[in-house]
């Protein structure tokens, strides 16, 4: 196999040609290139089978290389060399093509013959299965996860390979075709796979899927099934893959909209179906992320305690599995209840308190009084006032007061509107009574905070 390699540091460059073992893998390393445009410069003119090519590189990145190679060189089998453990730059990377996906942080000296030996099956697949008569298809197939020890992951992916062909799916995951393979065969497999401490998904009703559909269907499940069915007590499971639907955007909303309602905080029953309902709609991560952080915000900026919303986040952030962020969302949870729950009132009491607080926070004009909103919460107003402050651990002026500074804050910085004009709207009449009281409140006056230009 020719091999070039790509990417702009040249110290990676000569690092890679002189300490991996090629020549023992029947490889050999023809040229080199700092970009994606000397490299297909070197295509033009080199005999070359593989192509190892950095992602960040400047004039050409490698994903834009991957993109000239695809369609002018379709042969031509890429390995792609990162600084980024990511699943986004992996994912993407293997659906355009690429055989395998290197950290290069991660390349040690003691892991490069597995690496290379990686490589050069996957490259010895790609070849048959393009020159075969017929593209292989899939029905059944076993998804394999490495959870821990690579020696045992490497010697099962050297005894696998002497009767099965391995596709690589990402790092420390591959799978295999359980067609035609007969049920003892299948259950010794499946033993295999646990004792070298990997995790075995027998993945049913492919449809006979081509290997680029395929690889797409698991990438699929890596992404969102994955995510909800794993638990560690688990050490192995099935999935359907015909049974898999895509969540509608109306019911999607619907969720929303629900994570946004503070009931969740308050109410047991609220927030059990809350989360089953969220696991069953199986939204990838991404989109898990984008429903419910901003819930998280608004949940946060109600209460007047965004800064456990920010905590729940960064926590939240880093965490790839539904069973971890189940555990810290029960935790914070907790953590919030006993801070705005210190009473034990009824769901109902709680429910109307919470809807008053939004009707406060959604008003354009903050000139509501506390008899208003205790109107609205269908309560007198002395039982009113004791419920808020039991709830929220603010008195209503004190609540009142806050919010109206934080809109002022916002309308200050982010508009041209008059001082008056913003007093009226955050709910004073007397100018000057707003000016002292933002004084004594934020530290300033409005006109200087208005200068200062920050929030």
């Amino acid at each position: 196999m020719k091999v070039i390699i790509v990417d702009d540091e040249k110290l990676v460059r000569r690092g890679l040609i002189s300490i991996m073992p090629w020549e023992k893998y029947n490889m050999e390393v023809v040229g080199e290139a700092g970009n994606g445009r000397k490299a297909l410069e070197l295509l033009e003119t080199l005999e070359v089978d593989l192509v190892f090519t950095d992602l960040m590189m400047p004039e050409m990145s490698g994903f834009e290389l991957m993109e000239e190679i695809n369609a002018k060189y379709p042969a031509k089998s890429i390995v792609v060399l990162s600084c980024h453990e990511e699943f986004a730059f992996a994912q993407k990377a293997i659906r355009m093509g690429a055989i395998d996906y290197i950290v290069k942080n991660d390349l040690e000296t003691d892991v490069m013959d597995d690496v290379l030996e990686r490589i050069a099956h996957s490259y010895e697949d790609k070849v048959k299965i393009r020159t075969s008569p017929e593209a292989k298809v899939f029905d059944r197939v076993m998804v394999v996860l490495k959870l821990g020890d690579d020696e045992k992951a490497s010697q099962l992916v050297e005894k696998l390979s002497a009767g099965h062909v391995i596709h690589y799916l990402e790092r420390h995951c591959w799978f295999i075709s359980l067609d035609g393979l007969g049920e003892a065969a299948e259950q010794s497999l499946i033993n295999d796979i646990k004792l070298a401490n990997c995790l075995p998904v027998l993945v049913h009703g492919l449809g006979h899927m081509p290997l680029g559909d395929t690889v797409d269907k698991l990438h699929g499940y890596l992404a969102t099934g994955l995510l909800y069915d794993y638990t560690k007590m688990v050490t192995f499971w099935e999935w359907k893959a015909d049974e898999e639907k895509e969540p509608l955007e109306p019911e999607k909303e619907k969720l929303g909209s629900r994570w946004n309602m503070p009931e969740w905080i308050y109410s047991n029953g609220a927030y059990e179906a809350l989360m089953q309902d969220t696991a069953a709609m199986r939204l990838p991560m991404s989109e898990l992320k984008s429903l419910l952080f901003p819930a998280f915000l608004e949940n946060g900026r109600w209460l007047l305690m965004l800064e456990w919303s920010m905590q729940l986040i960064f926590r939240l952030e880093p965490l790839r599995m539904w069973e971890e962020w189940r555990a810290v969302l029960d935790e914070e949870r907790n953590k919030l209840r006993s801070i705005v729950c210190k009473t034990k009132y009824s769901d109902d009491i709680l429910r109307v308190i919470y809807k008053a607080i939004r009707y406060m926070h959604e008003q354009e004009e903050m000139d509501f009084s506390q008899n208003e909103i205790a109107g609205i919460a269908n309560m007198s107003r002395t039982y009113f006032s004791q419920c808020f402050k039991n709830v929220t651990g603010k008195s209503f002026n004190d609540y009142a007061t806050e919010i109206r500074m934080s809109k002022a804050q916002q309308l200050l910085v982010h508009t041209n509107t008059p001082i008056y004009q913003i007093a009226q709207l955050v709910g004073f009449k007397d100018e000057k009574y707003f000016s002292k009281l933002f004084l004594q409140e934020i530290g300033v006056l409005p006109s200087d905070f208005r200068n200062r230009g920050t929030v």
